[in-house]
């Protein structure tokens, strides 16, 4: 009769997870896919042009053929350039290929004091907020009460994380997500995963857009009370309003050149309206959620 063998202890996961280590966050194609696409979105190879032969390229870039080809087709991937076989590789058009994703990454290739930086920011702030607006005005309708407590969840949690502003802008992400997921709308969940990486990958200025957080903790109250009035419309109505407040008291306050402001600059030249007829009706601005909005910018449900 053969011998039983004692049962194998179970590995211990603290052992396993030293064992492991960390993994190196970067490699040799990262690193290349990261030059070349810094150039394309800086504009210095420009939309049309051709690159050098991968001869060429390699030997500039330091790299084998290989590593090369990987670097490329992670370009290729994100719709920044086009491989033909015969014709080699051209510099797409991105903004015609490239998905919202390329917005930071382009933000990432510029300086922040440059104007198409200052730009792309105010475009960044211009989708969060038809993002955010609008999945709340879907939430109001297709809520459940089991969407409502994951939002009140949330939004107690926020509370212990005013000190770590990284940790309190994944909550942020968290909190919009779960109004998302309440709105049931897939399009928009995927739209907001290409916001969901800026703790990561933009720390620095993600410390600047959450740079009030005190002042803002008490809007997530505010959104969870529009979601469940069931007002599509006057949810639309108030946080339009509301965001576009923030954002605009946001660049004001450091800084940033608004990509308006030759508008408003031509209104104020206009001669002012004629003042209404005596008891006529005056449209009055929608109140904001809390009485006024808050200052961080980036409280964004």
């Amino acid at each position: 009769m053969k011998k039983l063998l004692p049962p194998t202890p179970e590995a211990d996961p603290t052992e396993t997870l030293a064992v492991l280590g960390p993994v190196a966050r970067s490699s040799v194609v990262d690193a290349v896919a990261d030059r070349l696409r810094n150039e394309i979105l800086a504009g210095r190879l420009a939309a049309g042009s051709r690159l050098p032969s991968e001869r060429e390229l390699s030997l500039a870039l330091g790299v084998n053929r290989l590593t090369l080809r990987a670097a490329l087709a992670r370009l290729e991937a994100m719709g920044l350039v086009t491989t033909r076989h015969g014709s080699g590789t051209e510099v797409a058009a991105w903004r015609e290929r490239a998905g919202l994703e390329a917005l930071p990454m382009v933000m990432g290739s510029l300086d922040p004091d440059e104007p198409a930086w200052q730009d792309l920011l105010t475009s960044m702030l211009e989708v969060r907020r038809v993002l955010a607006t609008e999945a709340v005005a879907l939430a109001s309708l297709r809520h459940t009460d089991d969407d409502v407590a994951a939002m009140r969840a949330i939004a107690a949690e926020q509370g212990a994380r005013l000190h770590d502003v990284l940790a309190y802008a994944r909550g942020d992400l968290a909190f919009q997500r779960a109004v998302v997921r309440a709105a049931r709308s897939v399009g928009f969940e995927l739209l907001l995963n290409s916001f969901g990486r800026f703790p990561e990958e933009h720390p620095a200025l993600v410390a600047t857009l959450y740079d009030r957080r005190e002042e803002s903790v008490g809007f997530y109250g505010a959104i969870i009370d529009l979601v469940r009035a069931g007002d599509p419309d006057a949810a639309r109505t108030t946080l339009r309003a509301a965001f576009t407040a923030m954002d605009e008291e946001w660049l004001t306050r450091h800084g940033h050149r608004k990509r308006d402001a030759s508008t408003r600059a031509e209104k104020a030249k206009a001669p002012p309206a004629a003042p209404p007829k005596k008891g006529a009706p005056t449209k009055k601005t929608p109140a904001t959620p809390g009485g006024k909005p808050p200052g961080n910018a980036r409280s964004r449900k």
